[in-house]
């Protein structure tokens, strides 16, 4: 099935009720702006096939919806906007329609050329310095995800005082000379490092406590090219993901071990679609653990990961929380979850702010506690010192 075909599927069932409004995370952050909600990209979706002449913006609207599908879990025809959003980046690439982001392309470029988003493999991997880890078929990849927050979060202050169209001045301008971008290097919230470094190791030493045995690949570890996926580039993610599966079958692995929500969907997921005789098992952090827990009796609020509730991934966080804790999920939960705004936090950080203020209020009201299982979360919603990750909070209830 063609690409066009494929997203008049969807688009032909939409029959414009808004359902889906009340619950997508960029149209309030975008001032109720109608192309930043599921609806409206639907609609533009639509319209841009039927009008290929126009001469229409497609790009911010597509790219920046957040993947995060709570659309689809309203709507009475099963929509889902996300899948439209998706199906349009990979158009836009194409060149067929609208024009390409110049950020993603630098990233793109980025991901291709040095295995990381921003260039930083040796960056990546320092987080494991000084720690052991055994031999082993069972590997934890870190999808950089914990590693590239820090950085996000500094380039992002700068971007504030800097013109969007400067940005993507900037942005074009680099993906022709891209070793510019390991500059990246000497941008980040050094606060923030040392946490989301913590966090990690945090990760390793609750899982060695369980006794689960496994390997690390330091600079070796490839980023899994969550960027080429999300951001269209579909053709490069076939190629790239198929280049780091093989490179992870010469070295034995025959178990993953993921410690964020996005990496672990796109293996687990993802990659069987791409990547022919795909047969590495791929299992989340959380479900390893076993440890015996102390109580905390103050209560907690939990942010749940989109890429697990609402993308249909099981995994045991919340229980384990319940077993410690008063656990007092917000009004939005389960499949009506509202994501943070995390993945829009390097092509439109306005857009990301907006949802994570909505959504820190909303979480803040059942408690003063919160507890994120997802490095973006945490990332976007750490307004205040009593918002944790998972992996600080469960660590600091373990019993030795």
């Amino acid at each position: 099935m063609n690409l066009i075909k494929e997203i008049e599927n969807i688009t032909d069932k939409c029959i414009s009720c808004g359902f889906c409004e009340s619950v997508c995370p960029t149209l309030g952050a975008n001032q109720y702006n109608s192309v930043f909600g599921a609806r409206g990209r639907v609609i533009l979706a639509d319209f841009a096939l039927k009008n290929p002449d126009n001469d229409l913006e497609l790009g911010d609207s597509f790219y920046s919806c957040l993947d995060c599908y709570a659309c689809v879990n309203v709507c009475p025809a099963g929509v889902n906007a996300g899948v439209v959003s998706e199906l349009m980046r990979e158009f836009i690439v194409t060149g067929e329609r609208g024009q390409k982001n110049p950020v993603a392309a630098l990233i793109r470029e980025s991901i291709m050329k040095y295995e990381s988003p921003l260039g930083l493999k040796r960056e990546a991997a320092e987080w494991a310095d000084g720690i052991r880890f055994q031999k082993s078929s069972t590997v934890i990849i870190t999808g950089h995800m914990y590693q590239m927050m820090p950085y996000t979060r500094s380039i992002n202050r700068i971007r504030k005082h800097i013109d969007e169209r400067v940005v993507k001045d900037v942005a074009s301008a680099m993906k022709n000379h891209i070793s510019l971008i390991k500059l990246s290097r000497h941008f980040y919230d050094k606060k923030l490092k040392m946490k989301m470094d913590a966090d990690l190791r945090n990760i390793v030493d609750m899982l060695k406590k369980s006794g689960v045995e496994f390997g690390y690949l330091g600079e070796n570890e490839p980023y899994p090219g969550m960027f080429l996926y999300d951001l269209g580039y579909t053709d490069d993610f076939r190629e790239y993901a198929r280049k780091f599966y093989n490179f992870l079958r010469k070295r034995g692995v025959k178990r993953i071990i993921t410690v964020d929500p996005h990496t672990h969907d796109l293996l687990l997921n993802v990659y069987p679609e791409y990547v022919p005789g795909f047969d590495i098992d791929v299992i989340y952090y959380t479900d390893l653990l076993n440890l015996n827990y102390r109580k905390f009796d103050d209560g907690i609020t939990v942010q749940e990961p989109c890429h697990m509730v609402l993308h249909n991934n099981g995994f045991r966080a919340v229980d384990i929380l319940t077993s410690i804790t008063d656990v007092r999920m917000p009004e939005r939960n389960g499949k009506l979850n509202m994501c943070c705004g995390g993945p829009d936090e390097l092509l439109f950080p306005d857009t990301a702010g907006g949802v994570s203020v909505q959504r820190y209020r909303e979480l803040k009201e059942k408690s003063d506690n919160l507890v994120t299982i997802c490095p973006l979360c945490y990332n976007n919603l750490a307004y205040d010192s009593k918002v944790k990750d998972f992996s600080e909070f469960v660590k600091e209830m373990v019993i030795d």
